[in-house]
């Protein structure tokens, strides 16, 4: 393989740093607020002062808008974030007993899964469709789940069933706030009301794409892709993705490829990934006539990370894991997926379309929290090492052989 080029200039630990600093500013950057919004503009800013022209692009999306969400009890009462892919009570919420998961008739029942903070993984997990379903059926009125990162802050669940919900109402509350109920589960025979008053409504986000064209249009192109929406300020969750995704931009259009390159950061991550079905919609047959696609998925970087890569075939594989061990990466916190596993990130929508893919993805101690913000969660030196990693992969795809 040739030598690689210069490595781009986004790809230094204090510029990394002030872009993941930038986009925090914004606020919470969940799809279609103002934060996401604000995060389009700044993106398509940044990118022309690297020399690539962006451009922002529409989309619909089913917006949950709610006005209360809480559960009220005699001792209290407890607010949080309904489950975007849940049901709603309506004005003034639902009654019935308080009862904790382990409740052999909850019949009529508000149920408390208090079994969520010790680990169980059902409440939580992204594909929770059917373990709802069966509370329902079950008789089951409402649900309280309760999740903490280390200091008891609230960590929210994906709403990976946003086209097709479940009509039981889920609240998501803190551990540290769901503590209060204990004595009230105690003693059991305790009324309860929860209320998750809210609707779903189509609204607008967008997505932001560019094109670095290649001199030789007969060869296929790449695509580089990362998130850029999540539930909170998400500064390790998506800053690291989004930094590179700005760094490989400006590389590439030093560069001048053969190869034409095509850029999207997209919304609708955190609603079973929206602005990703989207753009592929937009672009038929894309999946599978890219060369490759390098998805820059989540907590890359990530201070207490729990990194994870994987590739489509044993090719790209091997090109990911041998750049990710030159750039220095450390192997001790790094799970590296059998060849064809894409992982739960967007490089998932690329395999089920049959295309070839790297993915380099992951969590961290303060994953889906609102404490995920630089000072707490970033490290900008090991963002520049994936970072480094990322030029390479990415250089290894330019070069790619055509089929």
């Amino acid at each position: 393989m040739p030598e690689t080029p210069r490595v781009p200039r986004g790809l230094e630990p204090g510029v990394i740093e002030e872009r993941i600093r930038a986009y925090e500013s914004f606020g919470i950057h969940r799809t279609g607020w103002e934060g996401d919004d604000r995060t389009s503009t700044w993106l398509r800013d940044v990118l022309a002062e690297v020399g690539v022209d962006g451009e922002l692009e529409r989309f619909k999306f089913p917006r949950v808008e709610y006005r209360n969400a809480r559960l009220t009890w005699p001792d209290g009462s407890i607010s949080g974030t309904p489950m975007y892919d849940g049901g709603f009570t309506g004005y003034g919420g639902i009654e019935g007993e308080l009862c904790e998961d382990s409740d052999p008739d909850p019949f009529g029942k508000i149920m408390i899964a208090t079994s969520a903070v010790r680990g169980d993984k059902r409440w939580t997990a992204p594909m929770a469709l059917k373990h709802y379903q069966e509370l329902e059926e079950q008789g089951v009125v409402g649900v309280v789940v309760p999740s903490g990162d280390p200091e008891g802050e609230v960590i929210l669940r994906n709403a990976e069933h946003i086209k097709t919900p479940f009509n039981l109402p889920v609240l998501q509350v803190s551990a540290k706030d769901a503590r209060r109920l204990a004595s009230s589960l105690v003693m059991g025979g305790v009324e309860g009301t929860l209320e998750v008053d809210g609707e779903r409504l189509q609204s607008n986000a967008t997505n932001v794409v560019a094109t670095v064209a290649g001199s030789d249009e007969s060869l296929a192109p790449i695509v580089v892709m990362t998130p850029k929406s999540g539930w909170f300020t998400c500064a390790a969750e998506r800053g690291g993705g989004i930094a590179i995704w700005l760094a490989l931009a400006e590389g590439v259009a030093a560069l001048g490829p053969r190869r034409t390159v095509n850029f999207v950061a997209s919304s609708g991550h955190e609603l079973h990934h929206q602005g990703l079905s989207h753009y592929l919609a937009a672009r038929f047959g894309l999946v599978k006539e890219a060369a490759a696609w390098l998805h820059l998925g989540a907590s890359i970087g990530a201070r207490y990370p729990q990194a994870r890569l994987g590739g489509s075939d044993p090719y790209l594989h091997d090109l990911a894991t041998g750049a990710v061990r030159d750039a220095g990466v450390d192997h001790e916190t790094l799970e590296v997926f059998e060849v064809g596993n894409p992982g739960g990130g967007e490089a998932r929508n690329i395999a089920e379309g049959g295309g070839r893919y790297v993915t380099f993805l992951g969590g961290h101690r303060y994953f889906h929290s609102p404490q995920d913000t630089v000072d707490v969660a970033v490290d900008a030196e090991n963002v520049a090492r994936w970072g480094q990693a990322a030029w390479t992969v990415l250089q290894g795809m330019l070069d790619l052989p055509e089929a």
